[in-house]
């Protein structure tokens, strides 16, 4: 193996490609990986909850049983039953660290999928309005604490060489969700004189929560936290377990145990770094901005209202038909699904600033004509009938350039942020998001209810403020390390006589692991 005294010498694939035990058979043909795939799609359901609550919100908004027994909610009745969620997101916020710091990744999705189930049986159970919106709260906190777990457990479990294909994956199960959801309103909304139409939908929104519980007594826990809480020999057989197939000598396993203590002797100094750090340097503040900005630019491009109003967006362009309204519901997630998997695989290829930038110009292109053409045909009664389909297709193209920039934030953020600061990153970027969320969730009706269509031309603005906000202020990413992105930002251009102690836990343990052998 090679030896290496610098930060960026030793490139993870090439570590991996060197203590990876060779494999002739698909994944799928080894026991030990099948098994833990298998358990990880306990994991990867986390998002599809997500997905499935705004389109099944949307979904419920066109089927008329919905509005008749909640008197057809509009502005900020509608905004608070909107909100719900987001809510219990921020409630969240407050408990969700400290329920993995102390009980690890595991148990804290089951307890996130009980509340979940709380929630659901609230809204589904729903006889007034305030019990309807409660039940949303929960769902909210339930589904934060599923999202924050989650992820860390399945980066910290997979399998080395799976762990990108299987991140990409969580972030574009959102969409499954989303398709779930829009084809079971457009089936329940057959059901016209019951209020099932809009209760079966809810209940079947538990579906995930129940398979994440189950699945949550199979799983095991993050090898990391166990480590971190004393539990080595448990982490050293899980790992043996499932990524060295048994073998208690693999390079694998002794490579991964040694980057697991050495990311803990950097954890130390994450904790010990204060909140101020943030605006020490120009460097730190200009990370500041970018991770809180990335946040609110992600849900502050017109996607909330696609999302949760294309109701009365459609009943805007003049489509007031219930099945017209759900089948365009239906083939608009798809279409996000597709775009979705698509985009997913040229993050790498592209770079996150080509991205970004190709995506926010594509929705701004696509805002600004459905803003035109709705316009011009609400001014002739919705006559034009290709102005119609325009505005139509307009959606669908929105739709598919937010699915090019929205899969670049997960990586994004945290490649900006230095190690020590990448914990506190996660909680800035999610407060940008939980905030953007519930300005746009009460806003948003209540505008379009004051002033219709002509709402749009706001967003449109946005978009171009976003765009500008990243050509200007957003650095590439692409093609570094974290470490070398650390050095762009804060200025530095030699790193060699840095040492070993500068180096990332995956150079350490590399190094060790050559020493070892």
């Amino acid at each position: 193996m090679m030896r290496t005294s610098g930060v960026s010498g030793i490139a993870q694939d090439t570590i991996l490609r060197d203590v990876l035990p060779h494999r002739d058979k698909p994944w799928w043909q080894y026991s030990s990986l099948l098994s833990l795939n298998l358990l990880l799609l306990g994991c990867l359901a986390s998002d599809i909850t997500n997905g499935y609550d705004g389109t099944m919100l949307n979904g419920l908004q066109i089927i008329p049983a919905w509005q008749t027994y909640f008197k057809k909610p509009t502005g900020s009745r509608l905004g608070l039953i909107t909100n719900g969620t987001r809510i219990g997101q921020a409630a969240a916020l407050f408990i969700t660290n400290p329920l993995i710091e102390r009980f690890g990744r595991r148990k804290p999705i089951a307890i996130g999928s009980v509340i979940m189930l709380a929630g659901i049986a609230f809204q589904t159970a729903a006889v007034n309005e305030a019990m309807f919106v409660i039940g949303r709260v929960l769902i909210g906190v339930g589904n934060t604490i599923q999202q924050c777990c989650c992820p860390i457990l399945l980066s910290e479990l997979s399998y080395p060489s799976q762990r990108p294909q299987l991140t990409g994956i969580l972030n574009a199960s959102g969409s499954i969700g989303q398709v779930m959801a829009a084809w079971i309103t457009y089936g329940t909304a057959k059901m016209v004189s019951s209020s099932w139409s809009w209760r079966l939908p809810s209940l079947l929104q538990g579906v995930t929560s129940v398979f994440q519980l189950v699945m949550t007594f199979a799983m095991p826990e993050s090898p990391r936290w166990l480590v971190y809480n004393d539990r080595r020999e448990e982490a050293l057989t899980i790992l043996a377990k499932y990524h060295a197939d048994g073998d208690s000598e693999s390079p694998l396993l002794q490579f991964e145990m040694m980057e697991i203590d050495n990311t803990l002797e950097r954890e130390k100094l994450q904790s010990s770094t204060s909140w101020f750090e943030w605006f020490r340097t120009p460097a730190n503040r200009h990370r500041f901005f970018v991770v809180l900005s990335l946040g609110f630019i992600i849900q502050w491009c017109g996607n909330a209202i696609v999302s949760y109003y294309l109701h009365l967006m459609l009943i805007d362009m003049g489509i007031t038909n219930t099945h017209t309204q759900l089948v365009i519901n239906g083939c608009v997630t798809i279409n996000g699904l597709v775009w979705g998997m698509l985009f997913s695989f040229f993050i790498d290829r592209l770079g996150r600033r080509k991205m970004f930038l190709g995506g926010m110009a594509g929705m701004f292109v696509a805002f600004l004509l459905l803003t035109v053409f709705t316009g011009v045909n609400s001014a002739h009664d919705f006559g034009i009938t290709g102005l119609g389909g325009a505005t139509i297709a307009m959606i669908f193209v929105f739709n598919a350039f937010y699915k090019m920039a929205s899969p670049t934030q997960e990586p994004y953020f945290m490649e900006i942020s230095p190690y020590s600061l990448r914990a506190k990153t996660s909680v800035i970027k999610q407060f940008g998001d939980t905030g953007a969320n519930l300005f746009s969730g009460f806003v948003n009706p209540i505008a379009l209810a004051a002033i219709g269509w002509r709402y749009y031309i706001v967003w449109t603005c946005v978009l171009a403020t976003n765009f500008m906000t990243i050509y200007f202020v957003y650095p590439e990413t692409k093609g570094l390390s974290l470490e070398e992105v650390t050095q762009m930002l804060d200025g530095q251009t030699n790193t060699k006589d840095q040492g070993l102690e500068a180096a990332n836990p995956i150079d350490k343990a590399a190094v060790e692991l050559e020493e070892h052998v």
